[in-house]
Formats: structure tokens, C-alpha cells, sequence
């Protein structure tokens, strides 16, 4: 099981696209799930900062999510 910060912004280290950030939130409380946020430089999503997002269901389905990825994280410091 991985630590996954939720509401901390990540660089991926390995990610697809140069300069990819990453933040997973909870959104339990409107969708019963959580809600997985990524942006680069020069996306285009409908989001906050152009990102894209995904959604699961679950604390467990996030993990597996993050596993699959193999993304490695620099976290920022919770503010």
C-alpha cells in the first residue's frame, strides 16, 4: 500500500509528458469516490490548470490506480 497524499500536488518523475502534475482529492462527500487530477504543460482539460481527470470509487481503487500507473512522485509539502 502507498502513501498517496490527497490534496498535494505531485511532479511524476517519469511521467509521459514533460513537466506532468499530478493531485489526488476526496471527493467522498459528492461522488463517493476520489478524484485523480494530471496536467503539463500545455494541456488542454476542462479542469483547473488544463487538467484532465479520473475518478474511482474507493480508497483501494485508488492505490491500485497509482500502482498501475508506475508513475514515481515528488510530493510538495501540504501547505
Amino acid at each position: 500500500m502507498t502513501n498517496i497524499p490527497l490534496g498535494v500536488r505531485g511532479k511524476v518523475l517519469n511521467g509521459t509528458h514533460p513537466n506532468t502534475m499530478i493531485r489526488m482529492d476526496d471527493d467522498t462527500k459528492n461522488t463517493g469516490g476520489f478524484l485523480i487530477y494530471q496536467w503539463w504543460d500545455g494541456s488542454n482539460g476542462p479542469n483547473e490548470l488544463g487538467a484532465f481527470d479520473d475518478w474511482v470509487e474507493s480508497r483501494a481503487s485508488l492505490e491500485q490506480y497509482f500502482a498501475n500507473t508506475g508513475w514515481s512522485v515528488e510530493w510538495e509539502e501540504k501547505q
